[in-house]
């Protein structure tokens, strides 16, 4: 049986992780040693949101770019990040993002864990507001709870190069796949262009500064 990871599309696996200190497995005693970095990666989020689309790699990009700018010289720490988002946890795909958002940060509502005491608490670190800060933008702050800097992130998922005319065929082939109506040289050919999205999102980053842009905040 081949390993997990082996069952993946090899350009998922060359995408680069998040890596990240997580204090409350530290201190629990879930490694042998202290000090242990954790890498959070997009085969991760595959895992936990059951597949891979232009909102997961987008989400994993925004945590990716905000954590870069919030820990220029250091390694994040999980549990230590607050997130709000600019919607509604319904709206849109804005749950799906929030959900991969939550699973590298480790920031959650209010159903996250109440703490240790004074430490660890991971609930209320993420918060809904349903403010419109940009109208063509999907927006999400994320701000350092040592030092309270923080940035923006909108997410413009209109702006991801992909042609129009490969768009208009990918929703044709999606119908017919959704309804079992596709053959399976469709099947393949959908799938390929499904994840030829994310690979220009996840690995060439194309044209990213477009579609993705990181905001410092007061």
């Amino acid at each position: 049986m081949p390993h997990l990871d082996d069952i993946f599309q090899d350009f998922l696996k060359e995408v680069k992780p998040i890596k990240f200190k997580e204090p409350l497995a530290e201190t629990l005693g879930a490694f042998k040693e202290e000090g242990t970095v954790l890498e959070y990666t997009f085969t991760g989020v595959i895992k936990l949101a059951g597949h891979a689309c232009p909102t997961t790699a987008g989400a994993y990009l925004a945590c990716q770019k905000a954590l870069e700018k919030l820990y220029p010289d250091e390694i994040p720490v999980r549990g230590e990040v607050l997130v709000t988002v600019y919607g509604e946890p319904d709206e849109g795909v804005y749950g799906v993002m929030t959900q991969v958002i939550s699973f590298l940060t480790g920031a959650a509502p209010e159903t996250g864990f109440k703490g240790l005491a004074h430490k660890f608490k991971r609930k209320g670190l993420l918060k809904f507001n349903p403010e419109k800060i940009d109208s063509q933008a999907m927006c999400f702050e994320f701000r350092r709870a040592d030092n309270d800097q923080a940035v923006l992130v909108k997410f413009y998922p209109q702006q991801i190069p992909f042609s129009g005319e490969k768009a208009t065929r990918l929703g044709k082939l999606l119908q017919a796949v959704i309804w079992e109506a596709a053959r399976e040289a469709e099947k393949k050919e959908f799938q390929e262009l499904w994840m030829e999205k994310v690979k220009v999102m996840l690995l060439a980053r194309k044209e990213i500064d477009s579609w993705l842009k990181i905001e410092a905040q007061e």
